[in-house]
């Protein structure tokens, strides 16, 4: 079975220990997602999620090493810190979605047509605005449309952090908070010195 793993974040420039096809490398034309800076993580970054309110921007795709979803799943979960539960998944041959209603299903139909692939997985987790302590315990809360002063008063280390995960978010990803992002905050993507 072929499987296709989905990003468009720190996946495609710190993959980790993911177990991807490197020879085969980050594709830019994956399927063209609405994605946003809308995940508070828990590190502090603003990091991009699938969202109903995103911008319908291509996403890249690599191919896993392993041949059944299940495998590529807990890949995925591994290297991403998180459950099974946080990775969505499609299988064509069963025609099957995690989860179901997936917003997407039909974004994903279509691009996984017309290539010669069996599967697709992607990191699933959801938009979050609560701001947590090292104990994961929710101290604080914040609104939607105050993303750009969230990051304006990041502490130091964080706030290298969460430039870092801005600038180097592949070009491609081009959302409507990443343009705000760059005019307010001047994070503007960093040149890759391979294509330069």
């Amino acid at each position: 079975m072929k499987i296709a793993i989905l990003g468009w974040g720190s996946l495609v420039w710190q993959p980790k220990e993911l177990r991807y096809d490197r020879s085969f490398g980050w594709k830019a034309d994956g399927p063209v997602l609405p994605i946003e800076f809308a995940r508070i993580s828990k590190d502090g970054r603003l990091t991009l999620v699938i969202t109903v309110n995103g911008t319908k921007v291509p996403t890249l795709y690599t191919l896993s090493e392993y041949t059944t979803i299940d495998e590529a799943v807990l890949d995925l979960a591994v290297r991403e810190g998180s459950g099974r539960n946080s990775i969505g998944s499609y299988d064509k041959i069963k025609n099957k979605f995690f989860p179901k209603d997936f917003i997407c299903e039909y974004e994903i139909r279509e691009w996984i047509g017309t290539r010669d692939l069996e599967g697709v997985i992607w990191t699933g987790l959801t938009e979050s605005w609560k701001i947590k302590n090292e104990n994961r315990d929710v101290i604080k809360s914040i609104n939607s449309d105050d993303r750009i002063d969230y990051l304006k008063n990041l502490p130091k280390p964080t706030l290298a952090l969460a430039e870092q995960y801005v600038r180097r978010t592949p070009r491609q990803i081009d959302t409507e908070y990443r343009k705000k992002i760059e005019e307010e905050l001047g994070w503007f993507p960093i040149e890759d010195e391979k294509n330069s």
